[in-house]
């Protein structure tokens, strides 16, 4: 535990919160970690069929990706991945702009995650 609140004293002091692009091991600690977190996968509904974070929710990334953002708590810690994090990094920065308060961006995507060994 004293290693997460380490990490996100470090995140915190080192980066703006509109920077929170995060390693798949810091990324996977840190959502773990966080009470009432969201993890959001914006790939799109053929590619979360073949694999997806387990309790993901998926809201595809698109045209219209901001108008579908209703359901989700603005107070909540959003955890936002894609297949190599184009797509999620865009995705943030939209979140942010509609008020999401903490969202974080697993840098590298699902890809990342899949070399770093992470579980699916």
């Amino acid at each position: 535990m004293k290693k997460v609140l380490v990490l996100l004293l470090f995140i915190g002091c080192s980066e703006k919160k509109s920077e929170m692009s995060l390693a798949p091991v810091d990324f996977n600690t840190i959502y773990k970690n966080t009470s009432n977190a969201i993890l959001l996968d914006v790939r799109s509904e053929a590619e979360v069929k073949d694999g997806a974070l387990p309790n993901a929710q998926n809201i595809v990334y698109d045209d219209s990706f901001g108008d579908k953002l209703g359901g989700l708590s603005k107070e909540s810690p959003i955890f936002v991945y894609c297949a190599a994090g184009k797509r999620s990094a865009k995705a943030a920065e939209i979140l942010r702009g509609k008020g999401f308060k903490e969202v974080y961006q697993l840098k590298g995507g699902l890809n990342a995650w899949k070399d770093a060994k992470l579980p699916l």
